[in-house]
């Protein structure tokens, strides 16, 4: 048997293609692997990925990390007092009843705004061809987002190209941290424009909550808001393109997503078996030891999980895609006291998405060829595993001959 030591580069072809048996080798000989180029210890099984989430003497605060240079003490990176005080301030937008509310006043208006575009690109016709990342995965969480923020639902074409930088300076490996800054200021300047023309009765659900009306603007909270725009849009974008993936890659019939069951299940393991974010970044509080591995005090711990998910000792058969299967903890929200605040919206958007998908059209299938479309396997072209998603998926869509054109529950 080689002894050689796992070969890990993020940005390597053959990582970013299929990074699932790099993830099983470091399970099974190296789960607590030292990584020279982030200097940072990746931590790849469940059971530690989700012991580590939990401990609260592991921390999110770093006054270096990027995304706290780049946004300032946010949810992200803040612990203790802080954080629940966010956490508490954030809670009646993102709570059951709120979010109920939510997806008939924003997400089915924001999901028809997209499918509706493409019903009438389609006219007459049977079919419709549509590059499914571009027009949906990233029109529906953009329409989403705008909605909730009370803006213009045309912004969302200038906000895109502003809202990626941010994502690329928190990435593995990240680009440029001052691009993503110079994005920042135009993102802030423009919803300090917004709020300066707010009107009375309008409806800016987000940026009500953060900013009150006629109170001063508590600038401190603008980085939060921008990072917000981040948080709602390209982690959306990638698991919706996945779940799309997953419905191709294994021939599910679209009209099965009409079942809210079978739907639930569906998003949830897709959530499993491809999570948007592959990895989260932590620091330790204390001295600790990992498999024998010493992991100083103030060390950087990268916990990955897209190899927890993964794990052959928590999940039966964990390579297949199995929406069927009784186990379907998920890590894809995170764990523990940074368990993402908008688990319920995000999960409402989805379900919402590919319900109305299976009502409004007769099927879907691959357009054309595609790369790297069959069951376990994943290919990019991009850099970078936090926002992990697929390039392009062109479709085509069919018209449904049968039943109701369209969903209101």
């Amino acid at each position: 048997m080689s002894t050689a030591p796992v070969k890990l580069d993020f940005s390597s072809d053959e990582f970013l293609a299929d990074p699932w048996p790099i993830y099983s080798e470091l399970r099974r000989s190296d789960p607590v692997h030292w990584s020279a180029a982030f200097n940072a210890f990746l931590v790849t099984r469940f059971e530690d990925v989700q012991a580590l989430l939990a401990d609260r003497e592991v921390g999110s605060g770093f006054p270096m990390r990027s995304s706290r240079r780049l946004f300032g003490r946010t949810l992200l990176d803040t612990d203790g007092p802080r954080h629940r005080d966010l956490r508490k301030l954030f809670m009646p937008l993102f709570a059951g009843a709120s979010v109920k509310r939510l997806r008939t006043e924003i997400l089915i208006p924001a999901v028809d705004q997209v499918l509706d575009s493409i019903e009438a690109e389609m006219g007459a016709k049977d079919e419709v061809d549509v590059e499914f990342m571009e027009r949906v995965a990233v029109g529906v969480p953009y329409a989403m987002v705008t909605r909730l923020f009370g803006l213009p639902p045309e912004d969302a074409a200038w906000l895109r190209p502003r809202v990626l930088p941010l994502a690329g300076a928190i990435e593995f490996p990240a680009t440029s941290l001052d691009s993503a800054l110079a994005a920042k200021a135009e993102l802030i300047a423009y919803l300090k424009d917004k709020l300066a023309d707010r009107r009375e009765g309008g409806r800016m659900p987000f940026l009500d909550l953060v900013f009150p009306p006629g109170e001063p603007l508590d600038e401190s909270m603008l980085g939060t808001a921008t990072l917000f725009l981040l948080a709602g849009t390209e982690t959306s974008v990638a698991t919706i393109g996945k779940i799309m993936y997953a419905v191709l890659a294994h021939n599910v019939d679209l009209s099965t997503l009409a079942d809210q069951e079978y739907r639930t299940q569906v998003v949830r393991e897709t959530l499993r078996w491809e999570p948007p974010s592959h990895t989260i970044l932590r620091y330790a509080t204390r001295d600790l030891n990992l498999h024998g591995v010493d992991v100083p005090r103030r060390s950087a711990l990268l916990l990955s999980l897209g190899s927890a998910s993964r794990d052959e000792n928590a999940f039966e058969d964990p390579d297949s895609w199995r929406p069927e299967r009784t186990d379907q903890r998920l890590l894809a929200f995170s764990s523990g006291p940074h368990t993402c605040l908008g688990i319920q919206l995000a999960l409402a958007e989805f379900d919402t998405l590919f319900e109305r998908l299976s009502h409004r059209f007769g099927g879907v299938r691959l357009s054309g060829s595609l790369d790297g479309v069959r069951p376990g396997f994943w290919r990019l072209r991009e850099r970078g595993h936090i926002f992990r998603r697929p390039d392009h998926l062109h479709v085509r869509l069919e018209r449904k001959r049968t039943g109701s054109s369209g969903a209101d529950a």
